[in-house]
């Protein structure tokens, strides 16, 4: 959004960006930005950056408060490969080149603690140092084509730290039944196969936006399991720990999940969920791995009224499922989904 720019220019941090009541008035709580991509020095070394960096965090807390939170996150495009998303749980000060001589930690007396990150370990490093998440932005397209897939191998893939990558209809193809069919649903199904459990996070590559645009039908979000909105002051770790155990799932916002689980142990198992939909469904699906291949199982849910509620409850066996998730679609391509969930090994 340029945000620390449009302030800066402006010389206040008063003056209210033309997005912001759109976020707002969409019931938004938490917004995770994605600045500092192309703009306000990213091959700067320090001084110039961090002036920008602090104008961003003012900014930030600014127009925060208790029911919504603005999160000065980033997008590099550095040293991880392709375009991620960069998300820590605090305000730090940090630049994607380190200069000869400088230090990758360092206390400076006008920022406090920075860091000067002059590879992909020491990114990585940061992000372990202070809890902070990655994941690959619009994936295997844009700046991004060949990614995840060019790094499954690296350190940072493979870390905790790597959340998985984000979802939204880009490019659209109305010939799918489901939003983002195939480059979305692709790189999730395949990253876990691949391994360990990633996970799919909702962007809106919106760029600047307007009280009078027609937002809601675009944007996808994530509903995150949160007893609370952090404050801006506080530590946003309880947005990460959600984010990281795969609690929230991301809705076009026409199809809603009050709940979510799976039931029983064992290898016969339940899948249940509680959905709201506003048009009428089209199907349900229960989607899983083997760690090579991906299967699904659909159910027909076309006798089902438009503004309707339903708890649906499917068995499956988890023999030779690596792991599971759900999805709900309806009859004008919105939809639903849940994270993939991980079955541990049998001994």
């Amino acid at each position: 959004m340029h945000f620390n720019e449009q302030l800066t220019d402006a010389g206040s941090m008063d003056v209210q960006p033309s997005w912001l009541p759109v976020f707002r008035a969409l019931g938004l709580n938490i917004v995770i930005l994605a600045d500092f991509h192309s703009d306000s020095h990213p091959d700067d070394p320090g001084p110039l950056r961090f002036r920008k960096q602090k104008v961003y965090f003012e900014g930030s807390r600014r127009f925060s408060d208790r029911g919504f939170l603005l999160i000065p996150g980033e997008e590099p495009d550095a040293t991880l490969g392709g375009h991620y998303i960069t998300f820590l749980p605090r305000t730090v000060y940090w630049s994607h080149v380190r200069k000869d001589g400088q230090p990758f930690i360092e206390n400076d007396p006008s920022y406090g603690k920075t860091y000067h990150v002059g590879s992909a370990a020491e990114e990585l490093d940061m992000l372990r140092r202070e809890n902070g998440l990655m994941w690959q932005a619009h994936p295997r397209t844009k700046g991004s084509a060949g990614y995840p897939d060019a790094v499954r191998d690296q350190a940072h893939f493979l870390s905790d730290r790597f959340l998985g990558a984000s979802y939204q209809s880009l490019p659209v193809d109305q010939s799918e039944k489901r939003l983002c069919e195939v480059r979305c649903f692709g790189t999730l199904d395949d990253m876990n196969n691949w391994g360990e459990a990633k996970y799919m996070i909702a962007e809106g590559d919106t760029y600047m936006k307007y009280p009078d645009d027609e937002t809601f039908p675009q944007l996808m979000v994530n509903y995150v399991k949160l007893p609370r909105v952090p404050r801006f002051d506080e530590d946003w770790s309880p947005v990460i720990r959600a984010l990281r155990a795969g609690n929230y799932y991301v809705s076009s916002g026409e199809v809603l999940l009050r709940n979510w689980a799976i039931e029983g142990s064992g290898v016969k198992r339940l899948y249940s969920a509680e959905v709201e939909w506003t048009f009428p469904l089209e199907f349900v699906e229960l989607v899983w791995g083997d760690g090579r291949t991906t299967g699904r199982q659909i159910i027909p849910a076309t006798e089902l009224v438009p503004f309707g509620s339903k708890k649906f409850q499917i068995p499956f066996d988890t023999t030779g499922k690596k792991w599971v998730r759900f999805a709900v679609w309806d009859s004008a391509g919105n939809g639903a989904f849940t994270q993939p969930v991980h079955f541990k090994p049998s001994a």
